[in-house]
């Protein structure tokens, strides 16, 4: 039974990912600014130094806007990079200093890491988030390893509407958002984990 439950987990995961990336690229990017937008305003209000955010696939918000934002507020932006099949975090001043990667995003070359631990606020990329804000990723497990000892209070995520689905049989391990913010305010209300 045991082996049964651990297939229908993978096969649902696998189902929602191949739905999601087979969808058309014109999915929702109508919502995409009403999202960044949204997402900072919810900035505004919060006191922090440092912050993760990432280059996103096609399948992804683009964050480009997000990264401005904080460099006029002079917040310090790290960006994920894969090496040696970890997820660590390199800090970027310009976007020019970012080269395409193992997974054909972004990655810093040569940037200063940092600790994970010493970051203020994670943006982390998810395809999905079930009713209990666990994040559904492209299935390597990078961000559930390295986040694992993070407090979920200090992830975010952004994600159009038709990504918020009640269930993909979440397991154990996979990480759970702290705050999702997508198009209606009420999403946001009842969907934070942050209060």
């Amino acid at each position: 039974m045991r082996e049964l439950n651990r297939y229908y987990q993978k096969f649902n995961k696998q189902s929602i990912r191949r739905t999601i990336t087979d969808s058309s690229s014109s999915e929702s990017y109508r919502f995409d600014s009403i999202i960044i937008n949204n997402f900072i305003n919810f900035l505004e209000d919060l006191e922090f130094k440092s912050m993760a955010i990432y280059s996103p696939t096609r399948h992804e918000i683009d964050t480009v806007e997000i990264f401005y934002y904080l460099k006029k507020r002079k917040i310090e932006i790290f960006y994920p990079l894969v090496s040696s099949n970890l997820l660590e975090f390199g800090l970027v001043e310009n976007l020019d200093d970012l080269k395409i990667g193992k997974f054909g995003v972004g990655e810093p070359r040569g940037a200063k890491k940092a600790i994970i631990d010493c970051i203020d606020l994670f943006l982390i990329p998810c395809l999905a988030i079930d009713e209990n804000n666990k994040r559904l990723g492209y299935g390597g497990g990078f961000y559930d390893r390295a986040m694992k000892n993070i407090d979920s209070k200090k992830t975010l995520a952004i994600l159009r509407p038709k990504r918020l689905i009640r269930d993909f049989s979440a397991e154990a391990h996979d990480i759970k958002i702290g705050k999702v913010i997508s198009v209606e305010k009420q999403n946001m209300e009842e969907r934070d984990e942050l209060n």
